[in-house]
């Protein structure tokens, strides 16, 4: 006995979904053998349960092929036996429709009278136009019926479950399939709408659902839950540390034996050459205004070890599209505004908000920006920081024009204390063009000494405060509408005057951040940050 099934319900997690199927059976007082359908071949075969109301009992459950089951009826067999007629009276069509044509032709033919040709030319079009379309039907037909025979070739391919059931009467059941498909996930996305200075951000957190079960989920209860099963929950397990006293090894004053030498040499030797003669290592592969439309959102539920998100009313999850989107929750997020400038590196000033990383409390994924229901780009929103705050930049603000021009620099021996000195600096000019005060902020830097014998001194700043380990100098300051404003930086650079200097870039070392991987251990999809957007597996090597 065949038992089809219905995708009722759905739990979705980012790597993978908790698939429950419906269905309902007639079952006789005893022992039946039941053959469950439903389940895909991207499914974990071995995560399947079945349910039943009281009263029937199992006594054998195992997964077959539908090709071993006997007397198992392929669709596919029949489905296939109506192509091959199809395509016998299309091509019967076809060799009647050139039948007509080859009779249409009366050259040298004096047995058939002009009445009788006249009367033939006429009713061919008429002819010739209903087998044309009698062919097209077919041919629609035709196509309409491979679909059927994918579908069926599909469904045939499926796993059963081959069941065992006991029953105490002659009832009809409703019964549940429940497993774990492993080709479905979730990734979250955000849209962060900005109005003014005034107001705080408008948050959408939306989810791009994706599956490629090969089968349709319509009219599905849907639940996102943030957690992912498919990674590893074992708990973690201290070891023992051991301390003792450091006792260095015994100095031993040895000359080696004879043959050894030549050993020790070609331990030294350089690896090329040690290597002489060794096939080379590969290298690694590294409009019109309109208002928005709005959506229902979901129910989210935080009361367990994850949270979920319930979605309203049903929806279809089309396999194989990237068009499954849904709106999880909307909020709005505190922000301090300000356009950030760093014109040593590029004359463009950004409008940033500054955001308490409490008041995110979701995580990092790309976010599609709007200023004043204008799209202005893409970012990647790093929720995942360990600092209080996070900028979030929305774009380049062309309200502020920016020019920074480099001073001469003016070398001289200073004889007393013979030494070089040079005095260095620039100035930055602000132009506000809009009509309203902007909040800036200005970054610019100076040099740090790393050895005692180098010294860099601060000249002027404008009001700029410098740090002191890094060598960067900030200015805060509001920029009145049409106002220019400048900015004067000027530093001393000395050092010995019989040695060189060299200038370069070093990273902070301070605050070292975690090593990040290129690619997410769990789901191995390029990484950005330290959890991965599209699983939430730490994506830090450890």
């Amino acid at each position: 006995m065949l038992a089809k099934t219905k995708v009722t319900e759905l739990g979705i997690y980012r790597r993978s979904a908790t698939v429950t199927r419906g269905g309902e059976v007639s079952l006789a007082e005893g022992r039946n053998v039941l053959y469950v359908s439903g389940m895909t071949n991207t499914a974990n075969s071995g995560s399947f349960r079945l349910k039943f109301p009281e009263g029937v009992a199992a006594a054998n459950l195992q997964i077959v092929k539908a090709e071993d089951v006997e007397g198992f009826e392929k669709q596919s067999t029949a489905i296939q036996e109506k192509i091959v007629e199809i395509d016998y009276r299309i091509e019967t069509c076809k060799t009647m429709s050139e039948l007509r044509k080859t009779n249409g032709n009366f050259t040298g033919r004096s047995e058939v009278s002009v009445e009788e040709q006249e009367k033939y030319i006429d009713a061919l079009p008429e002819q010739l136009l209903s087998l044309h379309r009698q062919i097209e039907a077919l041919q629609n037909e035709r196509k309409e019926l491979e679909e059927k025979l994918s579908q069926a070739v599909t469904e045939e391919g499926k796993p059963l479950i081959m069941a065992e059931i006991y029953s105490a009467g002659n009832v009809t059941v409703p019964f549940i399939l429940q497993y774990e498909e492993t080709a479905c996930s979730w990734s979250p996305e955000y849209e962060v709408r900005f109005s003014n200075e005034a107001e705080p951000l408008e948050v959408s957190m939306k989810a791009r659902i994706r599956q490629s079960s090969k089968e349709n989920w319509l009219q599905v209860k849907t639940t996102l839950y943030t957690g992912n099963p498919s990674v590893s929950q074992e708990l973690p397990e201290m070891q023992s540390e051991h301390v003792s006293l450091y006792e260095p090894p015994a100095t031993v004053d040895r000359t080696p034996a004879r043959g050894e030498a030549f050993g020790a040499a070609a331990n030294a030797m350089p690896v090329g050459m040690a290597m002489a003669g060794a096939s080379p290592m590969m290298g690694m592969m590294g409009m019109m205004q309109m208002a928005n439309l709005q959506t229902a959102q979901a129910e989210v539920d935080e009361a367990d070890t994850m949270t979920s998100f319930l979605l309203p009313g049903f929806k279809d999850i089309l396999s194989d599209t990237e068009g499954n989107i849904a709106l999880l929750q909307s909020f709005r997020v505190p922000a301090r505004y300000q356009v950030l400038a760093i014109p040593k590196l590029s004359c463009k000033g950004y409008l940033t908000a500054e955001v308490a990383a409490s008041e995110w409390p979701l995580p990092s994924a790309t976010a599609k920006i709007y200023i004043k229901d204008t799209f202005a780009g893409e970012v990647y929103v790093d929720a995942d920081t360990e600092k209080e705050t996070f900028n979030l930049s929305l774009g380049q603000d062309e309200r502020l024009s920016i020019n920074r021009t480099e001073l001469p620099s003016k070398t001289s021996e200073v004889f007393l204390k013979n030494q070089k000195k040079q005095v260095r600096g620039a100035v930055i000019r602000l132009n506000n063009s809009s009509s309203e005060k902007l909040k800036l902020v200005i970054k610019d830097q100076i040099p740090v000494s790393t050895d005692a014998a180098i010294t860099v001194e601060l000249a002027e700043s404008s009001g700029g405060v410098p740090d002191r380990e890094t060598g960067i100098i900030s200015w805060e300051l509001q920029a009145e509408p049409g106002k220019a404003e400048e900015l004067k930086l000027s530093y001393s650079l000395a050092w010995p005057k019989d040695k060189k200097i060299v200038e370069r870039k070093t990273p902070r070392a301070s605050a070292p951040a975690p090593r990040l991987l290129k690619f997410c251990p769990t789901c191995g999809q390029p990484a950005h940050a330290r959890y991965c957007p599209n699983c939430g597996g730490d994506c830090t090597a450890g």
